[in-house]
């Protein structure tokens, strides 16, 4: 998906989808719009830190205006329907949408989820096969009808057939009331019996249903703590992220393939690192040295001739603000 670093222009998110993933743009934006409805109320307040009103840049975030997420579900509809909007409804009123930045971690991982939604979703047709269509599809001829004439039916006047029917009235005419009555209190047995089994199955269903419920309740509760647990690690992760922003800047400021890295002060750096032996002493009271004679020994270690100015210029920076201000050793 994005898979970059800090936050992203809210405009800009769709354009990203354009050149990193193979979906519709705008079905994409459909999707994530659908996926923001349903993941938490319309009118819930995303986190100040995954979506923020920012006037400088990155450099200061409105803390008392908030987006919700039926809002940005709203832009992201807009954008799918091919008219972008251009202002964002907030707690503070419609505002510009290239005010909104998005934390492009959390972003990413609403439109994980939308995609994940959409691979979900398959549509499958399949004709229903009948014995027509596969004698058919198989190119055989239409089955031969044999009409074999049955048998005549014996006509009920005939005279075997009615001493037949009179023998089957006498023999069901000869039950006793007694064969009657045990028929009547077997079967009653019988719908007793069935009652018991009845009533005993429904007893197992409802410890059943009890257990199930139990168990659907613990693993609501375990995703509930793991869904906490996971954004709580979320948000730890943006926090770091947050702390590392400066430090990243102070590489960039040192980094000699960054062209905008002053040289003269890669060059300060890594003479404090000679003078300190990486930060490990005070220099000028472990030499009992002024800064500028330590300077000096630098660049002569570095086989570099120095400008008194140049040298005056690194002896300001790199002595500590107490020696800055005068002192025996500050004077030497």
């Amino acid at each position: 998906m994005l898979k970059h670093f800090g936050r992203i222009a809210l405009d800009s998110i769709v354009n990203r989808w354009s050149d990193s993933h193979p979906s519709n743009p705008r079905f994409l934006a459909s999707e994530v719009a659908a996926t923001l409805r349903s993941i938490a109320p319309l009118t819930h307040p995303v986190g100040p830190r995954d979506a923020g009103i920012y006037h400088d840049g990155q450099a200061s975030r409105d803390e008392t205006i908030a987006i919700t997420h039926g809002a940005l579900a709203d832009y992201f509809d807009s954008v799918s329907n091919g008219h972008s909007a251009t202002t964002l409804s907030t707690s503070s009123g419609e505002l510009p949408v290239a005010s909104v930045l998005i934390w492009q971690h959390w972003i990413e991982s609403v439109t994980v989820e939308a995609v994940r939604r959409m691979g979900n979703v398959e549509t499958l047709a399949l004709p229903a096969n009948s014995s027509a269509s596969v004698a058919l599809a198989a190119n055989d001829p239409a089955p031969v009808t044999n009409h074999v004439p049955p048998s005549e039916q014996p006509s009920g006047s005939a005279p075997g057939y009615l001493k037949m029917y009179q023998a089957k009235l006498r023999k069901e005419g000869e039950y006793s009331a007694a064969e009657d009555l045990d028929a009547e209190r077997a079967a009653r047995q019988r719908s007793d019996m069935e009652v018991v089994e009845l009533r005993a199955q429904r007893a197992i269903d409802r410890a059943q249903i009890a257990q199930l419920q139990e168990e659907i309740e613990q693993r609501r509760r375990g995703e509930n703590d793991a869904l906490r647990a996971k954004r709580e690690v979320e948000d730890e992760l943006i926090r770091i992220e947050e702390l590392l922003e400066p430090h990243m800047l102070a590489i960039e400021f040192l980094n000699p393939d960054n062209p905008l890295s002053p040289p003269e002060n890669r060059e300060m750096f890594h003479c404090w690192r000679w003078l300190t032996k990486d930060n490990e002493r005070e220099p000028v009271k472990a030499a009992s040295k002024g800064m500028e004679a330590l300077c000096s020994d630098w660049f002569k270690a570095q086989g570099e001739e120095v400008t008194g100015k140049k040298l005056g210029r690194f002896a300001t920076a790199l002595n500590l603000d107490g020696r800055k201000k005068g002192g025996a050793i500050a004077r030497q």
